[in-house]
């Protein structure tokens, strides 16, 4: 028999362990070299853009509209100029510590400003332009304080642009202030901001360009959000002109009034660029089809979505209700609020589907937040200091829910318009599912008048006899019943609730082959 040299032995055991780990560091080495791979600005290019892992994570988040509109709502006085307006804005309760406070205490995992909304004024300190909230209104660095503040706390600081072409706009790069009349911009006549071929001016989109660079600059947001006026699609969708990436022919030109390709290319890879020499992963939020999947996550605005999607999305959600005109994303005392039972339940449905939620809460004019505003958001807190482990880090399961409710208006602005009658009323049969790790979570959206029969995990469903290791019902003490049948999973619920609304079961799995 040949002997084996023990010497040879090792030697030959860490050549292996060797290479082992020096093909982990090259792997390690050539994932950073990808990572750090300059962005061009054309569409293959920025594809290679992944949405960082702590943004798919993330399921809640809060910004605010805050500006001359809130000025206009307060007068009654809808034709009032925004240059007027602007003046008028002195936000003199204005607190960027007691708005984060309250951001915080609500549960929000990233919050942030709009930063800018429709019309020439800037909620930045700007150098390009006078007409910012520095230099005119409330004479505060809105979106710096935020940012600054926000940093303090374990949130991430997303910014939202709305820099749509119906209402006021910007003059190419000086500091002149330009509020057209609103046909004039529609109908792509207004000499400012369209040439001849009634398409935006150079001198606009380098504006734009400018002002959108300063922002993200200064600031190095986490989350740059962009509405409808980046790329022009949403309104031929809502037309149903434009239905899933295909343009329907109904006998009219099409006209997409959005930010020019290459200049949108140009922004998106000086974003991702500058997010490499910050050292931070970043996320992109875009409309409709403003941009080619693969870059970034897509938003449907006051709105939600039948079905588990596989491409991670957000909802912006409006607080308010949409029943006042002129406007609902700005405070206004008259706009009823959804309460913390709605938005908790369009929480765990959303989410459930693969989306977050970006919450909008409007202040005051005077830049506090209402008391009614104050007991909601407060609401939501205690319920996901509860049980945001349902929520938080986790992700889509297989099966979405189980359950009657049904959005009945999927899409944009699908959420609010008609008194939030079109928002599905909830009931203890709903069940929406949640997961991380080993872990299954089950939320019913109602308390259960009787026992609860889930359906999806009978041992005939998804789950295998055996697979369950233990159930408790989150926030409560006393021991759950439960049993799995052929046909569902029967869950015994205790007499005293843990919590006002969403109920949420943990179902520990184990593994049945090691």
């Amino acid at each position: 028999m040949m002997k084996i040299n023990p010497f040879k032995k090792h030697l030959s055991l860490f050549a292996v362990m060797a290479s082992i780990l020096l093909s982990s560091c090259a792997q390690d080495a050539i994932k950073k070299e990808v990572d750090q791979i300059p962005y061009e600005a054309n569409w293959s290019s920025l594809r290679k853009h992944n949405t960082p892992q702590w943004l798919e994570d993330s399921k809640f988040g809060i910004y605010s509209h805050w500006g001359a509109q809130s000025v206009v709502l307060e007068s009654g006085n809808p034709d009032m100029p925004h240059a007027e307006a602007i003046e008028k804005w002195k936000g003199e309760k204005f607190s960027a510590k007691e708005w984060v406070d309250l951001f915080e205490r609500a549960g929000a995992q990233f919050a942030g400003p709009v930063a800018w909304h429709v019309n020439g004024m800037l909620n930045w300190n700007s150098k390009i332009t006078d007409w910012n909230s520095v230099k005119k209104g409330p004479k505060v660095d809105i979106f710096g304080s935020l940012a600054s503040e926000i940093r303090k706390r374990d949130m991430k600081l997303i910014a939202s642009f709305h820099s749509s072409t119906l209402w006021g706009q910007i003059s190419s790069t000086d500091t002149t202030y330009v509020s057209p009349k609103h046909e004039n911009v529609v109908t792509g006549t207004d000499p400012v901001v369209y040439g001849k071929e009634g398409r935006f001016r150079t001198e606009y989109l380098q504006g734009w360009l400018e002002r959108m660079t300063e922002a993200m600059e200064l600031y190095q947001p986490d989350i740059v959000w962009t509405d409808v006026g980046f790329g022009g699609t949403l309104q031929l969708e809502k037309k149903k002109v434009l239905v899933g990436g295909k343009i329907i022919d109904k006998g009219k030109a099409v006209r997409m009034s959005g930010i020019r390709e290459d200049v949108q290319q140009t922004y998106l890879s000086r974003y991702f660029n500058k997010a490499q020499e910050w050292g931070k992963e970043v996320g992109f939020i875009y409309k409709s089809f403003d941009i080619p999947p693969g870059i970034a996550m897509r938003d449907i605005e006051n709105g939600n979505l039948n079905g588990l999607q596989f491409d991670p999305w957000m909802a912006d959600i409006n607080m308010q209700q949409h029943m006042v005109w002129p406007t609902v994303w700005f405070y206004n005392p008259k706009n009823k609020l959804k309460d913390a039972n709605m938005l908790i339940d369009m929480l765990a449905d959303i989410t459930s589907k693969n989306g977050r939620i970006l919450l909008n809460v409007p202040p005051k004019v005077d830049g506090s937040f209402s008391d009614e505003v104050k007991k909601e958001l407060y609401a939501m807190g205690d319920w996901l200091k509860l049980n945001g482990e349902a929520i938080y880090g986790t992700s889509p399961w297989v099966i979405y829910g189980e359950g009657p409710a049904e959005v009945v208006n999927p899409g944009h602005h699908g959420q609010g318009k008609n008194h939030g009658k079109e928002i599905p009323v909830y009931t203890e049969k709903d069940i929406r599912f949640t997961e991380k790790g080993d872990d299954l979570y089950a939320i019913c959206l109602d308390w259960p008048k009787d026992k609860l029969h889930i359906k999806s995990l009978g041992f005939q469903g998804k789950l295998y006899p055996g697979q369950i290791k233990n159930i408790s019902l989150i926030g409560s003490k006393d021991k759950i019943e439960w049993e799995q049948t052929e046909g569902a999973l029967v869950v015994t619920f205790p007499k005293e609730k843990p919590c006002d609304f969403a109920y949420c079961l943990k179902i520990e799995r184990k593994k049945l082959i090691k």
